[in-house]
């Protein structure tokens, strides 16, 4: 058998990766909300999206137990090859219905450590020929293509959905196989394991446990286990303390950005399916891909007239202030406000990840991973409080389950004042955390520079 020959990456091989790496969350989660059939009960249907997101959140923390990391390219290469295994699946399923929750442990493990990884790669391929960083307009460009082919496609004829993804897996693999990604690593192997930490298979475990009952709940309305996620943060945020951190401004920036980009997708989601616009759902998804792009144009401009602190807090506050359109009467303004809010969140995001790859606590390897771990937490927190907003808007009603609409699909419109009211407060909450982080930031400037 004849080698593969190896090849240096082109503009577009780096836009295919690079849209990968920026879908590698919503992708599979669509696709795997469009195989619902009328003959899968809604718990059922749903046990495969519950895996895919929930196994997505938790491999990301677990990694960091294997060891050090040495090679992301092996990881990234790796990953790949189980998520063409789950690929595999996802369409046999088509025959054998159970091969589908399969499907969706191995391509939520596989495509985990993605964007993770694939961050180091690209900053070592740009700086030795910086003419591939038109590679990342070409990359947003098709991760609007695909999303946009992921949600249409799956409302007109559904098998074409996995066999596209599958295609795009393939892609992806083949110019990873025939790119010599080991070089940038000089050939070590992903993990050095004698540096390997088990407590981050601790935090994987309580992610994922704590992920499955808040996504069991948000899906089957069943909020029997609903009290035990508290406990399990509790436990996390104990093992994070007895660690000793030291958490800069840009570790809660971190947290809050992903907190509200979670926010934004699950509380509109819930809101309009359990009101019966259904049809928003497309909308959504469209919006928040929207968002992404418009957040690189809106940095470019702003950065010209605010230093990057600035940027960061500015951004921040919009964010926040935009998240109460979400519970305005209009749809078009429903989409206004999560394309705004949508777009200064990664603003948000972008900037605190720029700290992290200057942060020098960490090995440079891990820093992007670092801030993942971090992101994923804060989206766990924000899952945790927009559920138990729910519920107890719920119980104060005399026990009105305000998820039985959105789980059933059996649409309620009564609902939207209760749900309303969820919003205001989960986008409050949003409001004053943003507040306090960037009065807290101003006060740790001062301090700095009184000590100085």
């Amino acid at each position: 058998m004849m080698p593969i020959q190896k090849r240096p990456l082109s503009k577009l091989k780096l836009g295919v990766l690079y849209s990968l790496s920026e879908s590698y969350m919503m992708l599979p989660f669509l696709i795997f909300s469009s195989l619902l059939t009328e003959k899968s009960t809604t718990v059922n249907f749903f046990v495969p999206v519950i895996i895919v997101y929930s196994v997505l959140r938790a491999c990301l923390i677990a990694l960091r137990g294997f060891g050090q990391i040495t090679n992301p390219y092996r990881i990234l290469k790796g990953g790949l090859l189980i998520v063409l295994s789950g690929s595999i699946l996802m369409l046999m399923s088509f025959f054998y219905r159970p091969l589908l929750m399969l499907s969706a442990l191995l391509i939520g493990i596989g495509l985990s450590p993605f964007h993770a990884m694939f961050i180091p790669i690209y900053a070592g391929v740009t700086e030795q020929n910086p003419s591939l960083k038109k590679g990342k307009s070409i990359g947003t460009g098709l991760y609007l293509l695909v999303m946009l082919t992921a949600l249409v496609l799956g409302k007109i004829y559904l098998l074409v959905v996995p066999v596209l993804f599958l295609l795009y897996i393939v892609c992806a693999l083949w110019i990873l196989i025939r790119f010599d990604g080991d070089t940038l690593f000089a050939q070590q192997k992903a993990f050095d394991t004698d540096k390997s930490n088990l407590v981050y298979f601790v935090f994987g475990i309580l992610s994922l446990l704590c992920l499955f009952i808040l996504r069991q709940y948000k899906q089957s309305s069943v909020s029997a286990l609903l009290w035990l996620a508290p406990s399990l943060v509790i436990i996390l945020i104990i093992l994070e303390m007895f660690r000793h951190r030291h958490y800069g401004v840009f570790v809660y920036q971190t947290y809050w950005a992903g907190a509200v980009k979670s926010y934004l997708l699950l509380f509109s989601l819930i809101y309009h399916n359990s009101v019966g616009n259904s049809s928003m759902g497309i909308l959504i998804y469209l919006a928040i891909a929207i968002g992404t792009i418009l957040s690189m144009l809106l940095r470019k401009f702003l950065s010209k007239f605010l230093t990057d602190t600035k940027l960061s807090h500015v951004s921040m506050l919009l964010s926040a202030a935009f998240a109460f359109l979400l519970i305005a009467p209009s749809q078009t303004i429903n989409l206004i406000g999560i394309m705004l809010s949508m777009a200064f969140g990664n603003i948000t995001a972008t900037e605190a990840a720029a700290r992290y790859m200057k942060d020098e606590r960490h090995e440079p390897l891990e820093r992007s991973l670092v801030r993942l771990r971090i992101y994923a937490a804060g989206s766990i927190l924000e899952q945790l409080v927009l559920f138990f907003t729910i519920y107890l808007c719920g119980e104060f009603r005399i026990h009105q389950n305000l998820l039985e609409a959105y789980a059933a699909g059996i649409p309620d419109p009564s609902l939207s004042l209760l749900l309303h009211k969820v919003g205001l407060i989960c986008s409050a909450i949003l409001l004053l955390s943003a507040i306090l982080i960037v009065c807290f930031s101003g006060k740790r400037k001062a301090h700095s520079v009184k000590t100085e």
